[in-house]
């Protein structure tokens, strides 16, 4: 897993709307004023609330976007958090049959034969004088393959679950304090190494540990 392009909006102007519930007046301009001392010990308290009590809900005006490099097994897995968005992302369907080394783009628990079978089939795909149908010889099996688009199917029903994308994440704080208290210990490490980046953003203890 790789993580770049880090950008966090709305830091100063979530501790500082905190303090809102207990306000009678009109809010100042926020371009005028930054986050004072009370601001932030204020936010650090409401913020070691549950989810759900409603006190940390300002961690939800705390903006996180970055890059995510993550093999596809990892994709249905922060797929289940509501607030871990997919702005964008690289496609298979408009560019796997474009690369002409798949181990490169797999994760290093992806065994060469794998890839390079699906490199073969990638090779099959683009050669336009290729005839169908096409018998695909795989061990003690033989697979009719019957047309381009067919056989694009078997390329990406066969693409290891190492295969890796890059992908564009906006979430927040709020979302991030869950995910942290659900996946800190999880047996993948990946994502221990992103509750290590969890733990390495500003004002992280805003996520209580």
């Amino acid at each position: 897993m790789k993580i770049k392009n880090l950008r966090i909006y709305g830091l100063g102007e979530s501790c500082i709307r905190s303090g809102y519930p207990m306000q009678t007046r009109e809010p100042s301009d926020l371009d005028d004023i930054g986050s004072g001392n009370d601001d932030i010990i204020r936010a650090y308290k409401l913020a070691k609330n549950e989810p759900g009590t409603g006190h940390n809900n300002f961690l939800k005006g705390i903006v996180v976007q970055f890059d995510l490099l993550y093999p596809q097994y990892f994709a249905p897995q922060f797929q289940l958090y509501h607030w871990f968005e997919i702005i964008s992302s690289q496609s298979k369907m408009h560019r796997l049959t474009q690369i002409a080394n798949i181990k490169s783009h797999c994760n290093r628990f992806v065994f060469h034969d794998i890839a390079r079978t699906i490199d073969g089939l990638i090779e099959i795909y683009n050669d336009q004088m290729a005839v169908y149908p096409v018998q695909l010889e795989q061990g003690d099996h033989t697979y009719n393959c019957i047309d381009r688009k067919e056989l694009y199917h078997y390329i990406i029903s066969n693409l290891p679950m190492g295969y890796e994308l890059w992908a564009g994440i906006s979430t927040n704080y709020l979302q991030l304090k869950t995910i942290y208290k659900q996946r800190r210990w999880h047996k993948l490490d990946d994502w221990r190494e992103f509750c290590a980046f969890i733990e390495g953003l500003p004002m992280s203890e805003l996520i209580p540990k």
